[in-house]
C-alpha cells in the first residue's frame, strides 16, 4: 500500500502524536509499504513540509501555510489511502486532496480539545478551543472511517460522529530499557500547561521538600517552572530532552507524575510503563484503560496538589518491585506492531470498498 500520513506536528515536534507517527512510518515501512508524511516544516526523510510560521500563542508548535506544491507532491506520490491526525490545514488539504480522486480517507482523534482550556493564557480561549472542536468534527464527519485511541474516547464521540473504531496509539516498545532499580526522584514528562498537571507537580514538590522532582518538557507555563526551580532546590527543570535522554530518564525515575485530564491516550504512560516506571494519574484517565489503580499505576483527582502529595508518601512505604513488574507487562499490549496490524486491515478494508464502490 501507499499511505500518505496528513499531521500539523511531527518530529522534532515532543508530543504523543509526533513519537506515534515516527514509530508508525517506520514500522509500515518495515513491512514493505510506501509512505509519505504531510505535515509542517520539516528535514525528515520521506516527509513533506509547508512553509510555516510559529503559532503566536503556543511557540512550540507551528501553523502550516497552504500551498498548491502540496497537491503536486501527492499526485506524484499516488497514495491508495489518506489518514488524517489533526483537522487543521495538513488533515483539511489531505481530505480535499482524497476526496476529488475516490481515495479512502480515515482519520485519528488525537487531541481532547474539551479540556484543554487551561493550556493557554489567552481571551476567550474555550471559545477558540470550541470552534476547533465543532471543525474537527465537522472534517471528521465527511471521513470513510475514524479512530478513536481509546474505548473513553469512542464513547465521547459516539453522540457526534457516530460509530468509531477503536485502535490503541501503539509506540515502539523496543526502544525502551526496563529497569527495576529505580533512583529517589519523580518525573513530570510533558508539555507544561496546566491541564497536564504541571502546577500541582509544582506544589506538592514544595509540600514534600524532602525528596527530589524533575521536570522535562516544554510549553507555555516554562516561566512559570523556571521561576519556581530558583526558589526550590529540590526540583529540577531539564527543559527540552532529546529521545535518547527520554529513554534514560524514564528507566530511572522512581514514578512518573502526569495528573493530566487532557488526555485521549496517554503515550507517555505507555513509554514509562515501558520501562518499569509506574505511573501516577488522575481520575479522568481512568476510562482511557492503560492504568490500574495499584496494579501498574494510581490515580488522584485532578487539580488537588494534596491527594497527589499524600499518594506519592503511600508509595513510598510499598515494596515496588510487583508494580514495577506489572507495569511492563501491561506496555506489552501497546507495541506498534499490533497497531500496524489493525491500521493495516482497515485500510485493505477501506481500499477495497471504495474499489467495488
Amino acid at each position: 500500500m501507499r499511505v500518505a500520513l496528513c499531521s500539523d506536528t511531527y518530529h522534532p515536534i515532543a508530543d504523543g502524536v509526533s513519537r506515534h507517527l515516527v514509530d508508525f512510518k517506520a514500522e509500515l515501512e518495515r513491512r514493505g509499504h510506501k509512505v509519505r508524511v504531510y505535515t509542517v516544516f520539516s528535514t525528515n526523510d520521506g516527509v513533506f513540509g509547508l512553509p510555516s510560521y510559529r503559532f503566536p500563542l503556543y511557540k512550540e508548535y507551528r501553523v502550516g501555510i497552504p500551498v498548491y506544491e502540496l497537491y503536486r507532491d501527492m499526485q506524484r506520490f499516488q497514495p491508495d489511502i489518506v489518514h488524517i491526525h489533526t483537522p487543521f490545514v495538513l488533515g483539511t488539504m489531505g481530505y480535499r486532496f482524497a476526496r476529488k480522486r475516490g481515495i479512502p480517507t480515515v482519520g485519528t482523534y488525537h487531541t481532547d480539545f474539551v479540556n484543554m482550556n487551561g493550556t493557554l493564557n489567552f481571551p476567550f480561549i474555550k471559545s477558540l478551543l470550541n470552534i476547533g472542536f465543532q471543525y474537527n468534527m465537522h472534517l471528521y464527519s465527511k471521513l470513510d472511517a475514524v479512530i478513536t485511541p481509546s474505548k473513553s474516547t469512542e464513547k465521547f464521540l459516539y453522540s457526534y460522529l457516530g460509530k468509531t473504531v477503536t485502535i490503541p496509539v501503539g509506540i515502539d516498545l523496543s526502544k525502551f530499557r526496563f529497569n527495576e532499580n529505580k533512583e529517589d526522584f519523580y518525573l513530570f514528562l510533558g508539555r507544561l500547561t496546566r491541564d497536564k498537571g504541571i502546577v500541582e507537580f509544582l506544589k506538592v514538590s514544595s509540600m514534600l521538600k524532602g525528596r527530589k522532582f524533575k521536570i522535562a518538557g516544554t510549553g507555555p507555563m516554562r516561566p512559570l517552572v523556571e521561576k519556581w526551580v530558583e526558589r526550590n532546590e529540590n526540583v529540577e527543570y531539564l527543559g527540552y530532552i532529546s529521545e535518547e535522554e527520554k529513554i534514560d530518564l524514564l528507566s530511572r525515575a522512581k514514578l512518573l507524575v502526569v495528573p493530566s485530564r487532557a488526555e485521549t491516550f496517554g503515550v507517555v504512560y505507555v513509554e514509562a510503563m515501558a520501562s518499569g516506571t509506574p505511573v501516577l494519574g488522575s481520575q479522568e484517565s481512568r476510562e482511557i484503560g492503560i492504568l490500574q489503580d495499584g496494579f501498574n499505576g494510581w490515580f488522584v483527582k485532578f487539580g488537588d496538589e494534596e491527594s497527589i502529595a499524600r499518594k506519592i508518601e503511600e508509595i513510598d512505604k510499598l515494596d515496588m518491585k510487583g508494580i514495577i513488574r506489572n507495569a511492563y507487562a501491561s506496555s506489552r499490549e501497546y507495541s506498534i506492531e499490533r497497531t500496524a496490524d489493525e491500521l493495516e486491515v482497515l485500510y485493505g478494508e477501506l481500499i477495497e470498498s471504495k474499489g467495488k464502490g
